[in-house]
């Protein structure tokens, strides 16, 4: 199980939004302003206790067709 650390942020007295303060992973706290996607993209599913990109539990079919290699995105280019 992972603790996750959020923070509600307010303007005005209204509701702004939810931030992520810690990584559920490996518990590193991010910046104020720190870019908590880039971040998160660097974990692998393992690293949340998830089975490994793909797999899938004995007599279920994938929902997707399968890929040779995951295609690099703008977040794993930075």
């Amino acid at each position: 199980m992972f603790a996750v650390s959020l923070r509600h942020s307010t303007y005005n007295g209204h509701k702004k939004g939810t931030v992520l303060e810690a990584c559920p992973a490996c518990g590193y706290e991010f910046d104020e302003n720190e870019d908590r996607d880039h971040h998160i993209s660097t974990h692998v599913p393992s690293d949340f206790g998830l089975t490994p990109l793909g797999e899938t539990a004995e007599g279920q079919q994938p929902l997707f067709d399968p890929i040779d290699e995951i295609p690099e995105t703008e977040v794993s280019k930075a």
